[in-house]
């Protein structure tokens, strides 16, 4: 049986990364190559090519890289024996590019995102069985359909829910409000549900400057207003329980509106979603009634590229908040 054809896409991140004795620490250097080289097994399962996009360390991946690996991954996928994709990315910040590829991507073929904890030349690396069980979801006739995927530590997440919760054990992404939608084995894949909740925005840009801004006790109103006086795109706020801001934060919040910047309304925690009750000024229903956007079920990190991507598609805040409201539900 021919088998299916996975193009290996390299970004850089600590799956790449080697000793550099002059910087005294590890930097994103080994090659795709490279990275595909270490896993003999690949031969196994798939038809693999290769590519380069990039090699930098995650939290050096910018806005601009991150949307140009989405022309990249359109390039390959347009290639009708092509039959699943694996990206290789940094931890860091892997949850917000596998989030930009699941909104601006439009594909039904598999993409599979993946990563590690450990440096390439460690002695036990773990990013070799990550990328070999990247490339068997990405060659999986059950993964179409899914939209863009995560995969470390034999875990399968949705891009969506994707977050990191730890910087050091190799089971390092959960899911904010749902578990792993599948489980990969050196003997099979398995699927346990369908990602909800996804949406399809076709855009040719993202809108760069959004900010998210945590309210913790005491917040003023300082960089709510320096947001203001920026002209910034549009804003996130994590605020407090389900939602709720002091006052200072809230009047800064309501100048914004008026400056007619987009607001979304969420909660720092690490689950749930923002609600109604609260009736003084600050609450998150305050917000929501001087304009804010709800931001559902989604982080303030999700929420922030679902603005970036929604914005480059509409400036109406109806259709704005219809945007959030499918992808954020709440």
């Amino acid at each position: 049986m021919e088998k299916p054809l996975v193009y290996v896409v390299g970004t850089g991140g600590t799956i790449a990364s080697k000793y550099d004795p002059t910087l005294g620490g590890h930097v994103s250097s080994a090659s795709v190559q490279d990275l595909t080289a270490a896993v003999p097994e690949l031969a196994d399962i798939a038809t693999v090519k290769m590519m380069e996009h990039s090699n930098i360390n995650s939290a050096l991946m910018d806005t601009r890289t991150a949307f140009a690996l989405r022309d990249t991954l359109r390039k390959v996928l347009e290639d009708e024996s092509v039959a699943g994709l694996v990206v290789t990315h940094g931890t860091a910040t892997l949850e917000e590019t596998a989030y930009l590829m699941d909104l601006t991507l439009g594909t039904d073929k598999p993409v599979v995102i993946t990563g590690a904890q450990r440096n390439f030349d460690e002695r036990d690396p773990d990013g070799p069985r990550n990328l070999l069980y990247a490339a068997m979801i990405a060659a999986h006739p059950d993964a179409r359909g899914r939209g863009v995927l995560v995969a470390l530590a034999g875990e399968i997440h949705s891009a969506r829910d994707a977050t990191k919760v730890s910087p050091e054990s190799l089971t390092c992404f959960g899911a904010r409000d749902g578990g792993a939608v599948g489980m990969v084995t050196k003997q099979s894949v398995t699927f346990f549900s369908m990602p909800q909740r996804r949406l399809y925005l076709d855009v040719d840009h993202i809108k760069e400057n959004v900010h998210v801004i945590k309210m913790v006790q005491g917040s003023s109103d300082l960089l709510l207003r320096a947001c203001v006086r920026g002209r910034v795109d549009g804003i996130v706020v994590e605020g407090t329980a389900g939602g709720n801001v002091n006052l200072p934060f809230y009047e800064g919040v309501c100048a914004a509106i008026d400056a007619g910047i987009p607001v979304v309304a969420g909660i720092r925690l690490p689950s749930g979603a923002p609600h109604a009750g609260k009736g003084y000024k600050g609450s998150w229903q305050s917000m929501i009634n001087k304009g804010a956007i709800s931001s559902g079920y989604l982080s303030g990190i999700k929420a922030r590229m679902l603005l970036m991507v929604a914005l480059a598609h509409t400036a109406d805040q109806a259709r704005l908040r219809e945007i959030f409201a499918i992808a954020g539900g709440g």
